[in-house]
């Protein structure tokens, strides 16, 4: 297995209108490494993302997940979802719920965690980015 935790070969992504957004895109990220894609508007960085979250679907090339390609199916793309998260352009919180509750709100849905469990992973996510 190989030392890259995410890792896309030759992707290509080309939209019904014709706009290709990736040509021929490779990536390595090994495990904790921290990627930051900076460009123009329209260079394809949000369709990046949204490929690499199965959001997307790519028209040739493979992402590869701890060794494992992407299955756009709702078993495989719900298994890479409960390990890779995503935050939105137009993210939208909970407005009723505190910050603490929304970064609660995964673990519990998804990962199926008691609020007893998931509150502390919450609070330390949310010291790393000096919210606590």
């Amino acid at each position: 297995m190989t030392d890259h935790h995410l890792t896309l070969e030759g992707v290509t992504k080309t939209y019904p209108n014709g706009v290709t957004a990736l040509r021929d895109v490779s990536l390595n990220v090994a495990r904790s490494e921290v990627v930051v894609i900076v460009g123009p508007s329209g260079c394809g960085k949000s369709t990046l993302l949204r490929t690499i979250n199965g959001l997307e679907t790519i028209d040739s090339g493979t992402i590869t997940f701890d060794g494992k390609a992407l299955e756009y199916t709702p078993s495989g793309l719900r298994q890479m979802r409960e390990r890779v998260g995503m935050v939105f352009q137009r993210f939208n919180l909970f407005p009723h719920m505190t910050a603490l509750g929304n970064v609660m709100e995964a673990p519990i849905k998804v990962s199926g965690l008691s609020k007893e469990e998931a509150e502390p992973l919450a609070v330390s996510l949310l010291e790393r980015v000096g919210m606590a």
